[in-house]
């Protein structure tokens, strides 16, 4: 036996068997749809035949033979039963629509068909036992669903809903005008009371052979204009979609390029810190044969002097391996950090917006100095970027997060400029991506740093009173991480 259930990751799992994942879910097409239903269900409450007077019309083509009294009964029911039907039969395909799901198992391209198929009948009953209103499940019927099953099995996710309501209300049009046909009375259509009397009428009033030919031009004409119809929203489409596929194709290039730019970078740097490492290796060699020998001779002063130069070297070369190796981190303290980071920025034009508080002075953190010490620099030039020409401020605040897994380090970078809008802000981490003239690695640039010391980022933005960044980087308490890396 098959079961079928959900998990928390929004996975269908049918036994072992097959795995269906919920690709996407609009929850607003789904209300949308769920809304139609229900309209469609009450619409016999307000929509009569007797209000639109169709019972009085063919009756009266009887007393008066008026066979035009017969026609305008016969387009009246159609035009009624159209309206009236309308809004399930669309209801149930935007529902089909507002799910996708990811699954390679033929049983899955036939879902959406089987959410039409199920909700139409259902909708049937529902009105037969509200109104007493018993309508015919026949040829228009499963001719109409089979087009919504045609229609959403190829997803025309590019068309706009408003095209496909066109679509389906001109089909269904069509398809309703079969029901006063007098010559299909012997097929599973046209079978309500209100259609099987106008037939019965015009077999009475012999106008059945002008019945059907005019009924079947209505039909003609109307499935000419459908065809075409699908057929410009079928390139529409095609069209949109093969723009998208373009645009990702473009992504994708870019992309490319800045991995190829980033890669022949790093090549270059390898070579640039090589050559410049070989000379302090071999300049730390001879001030360490000096000292020593400044050491035999007692020559303290000296000695202390080539041993600064020697920490001094070392400092310098342990710089170098973390511009060269993104994993090489050593523990370093937020004091040392912020004057890392005030010393680089010093000689800038928006050096003196920038106000530092520092709460935590004797915290330490696990990070790539070079690196760390960079990103927030980009989060400082982008706040710089986003301020007013008068009156800017950037603050970069750091402070100890508690919690009850660990003690945090927070570094929180603030201005009061126009802010970020809700899609921008979505995208603002997205490698590539730039409000500005430039190739957008800094953001991604930052994120990577702050993650892959195991920290987290969050950014909180309101259009016109600035935005806020906050760096929870796991505060450092052990000594044994003095060094690591390469």
């Amino acid at each position: 036996m098959i079961r079928l259930f959900h998990d928390t990751y929004g996975v269908i799992h049918m036994g072992d068997v097959m795995k269906i994942r919920v690709r996407y879910f609009n929850k607003k097409k789904f209300i949308s749809g769920c809304i139609l239903l229900i309209l469609g269900i009450c619409m016999p409450f307000f929509l009569t035949i007797n209000m639109w007077e169709i019972p009085e019309k063919a009756y009266d083509a009887i007393v008066t033979r008026d066979k035009l009294e017969l026609w305008t009964a016969g387009m009246k029911l159609g035009a009624l039963n159209s309206i009236r039907a309308f809004p399930h039969y669309f209801g149930a395909f935007i529902i089909a629509e507002s799910i996708e799901v990811d699954s390679d198992h033929k049983i899955t391209k036939w879902l959406k068909s089987g959410i039409v198929f199920c909700i139409i009948p259902i909708i049937y009953t529902i009105i037969s036992n509200v109104h007493q209103i018993k309508y015919d499940f026949g040829i228009p019927a499963l001719s109409l669903i089979i087009l919504l099953i045609l229609l959403g099995k190829n997803d025309y996710n590019y068309v706009s809903l408003w095209k496909k309501a066109m679509l389906i209300l001109v089909f269904l049009s069509a398809l309703q005008f079969l029901d006063i046909m007098p010559c299909l009375k012997g097929l599973p259509t046209g079978r309500g009371e209100m259609s099987r009397d106008i037939k019965l009428i015009a077999e009475f009033l012999e106008m059945e052979p002008e019945m059907n030919g005019t009924v079947a031009i209505f039909f003609a004409l109307l499935m000419f204009m459908g065809i075409l119809l699908f057929l410009l929203i079928r390139d529409e489409n095609n069209l949109k979609a093969m723009n998208e596929l373009k645009a990702q194709n473009e992504r994708m290039i870019m992309d490319t390029r800045l991995r190829v730019l980033e890669n022949r970078t790093y090549l270059e740097m390898r070579h640039l810190v090589h050559d410049l490492k070989s000379p302090l290796t071999s300049a730390q060699a001879l001030v360490g044969v000096v000292r020593m020998t400044c050491d035999k001779k007692e020559m303290d002063k000296e000695s202390g002097y080539l041993s600064q130069v020697e920490s001094s070297i070392e400092k310098m070369s342990s710089m170098i391996s973390e511009i060269l190796y993104e994993n090489h981190r050593t523990r370093i303290s937020t004091e040392e950090i912020l004057d890392s980071v005030l010393a680089q920025i010093s000689v800038s034009e928006y050096s003196e917006l920038v106000h530092v508080h520092n709460q935590a002075p004797e915290k330490y953190i696990h990070v790539n100095k070079i690196r760390f010490s960079r990103a927030l620099i980009n989060l400082i030039e982008n706040s710089f970027y986003a301020l007013a020409e008068q009156g800017g401020r950037i603050d970069l605040d750091v402070s100890t997060v508690i919690s009850e897994e660990e003690e945090s380090v927070c570094f929180n970078i603030s201005d009061n400029g126009k802010g970020i809008d809700g899609d921008t802000l979505s995208l603002i981490w997205e490698r590539g991506f730039s409000t500005r003239s430039s190739h957008g690695l800094g953001l991604s640039f930052v994120k990577k740093v702050v993650t892959d010391s195991g920290g987290t980022i969050e950014i909180d933005s309101e259009i016109g009173k600035g935005t806020s960044i906050e760096l929870l980087m796991p505060e450092d308490k052990e000594e044994q991480n003095e060094q690591q890396g390469d």
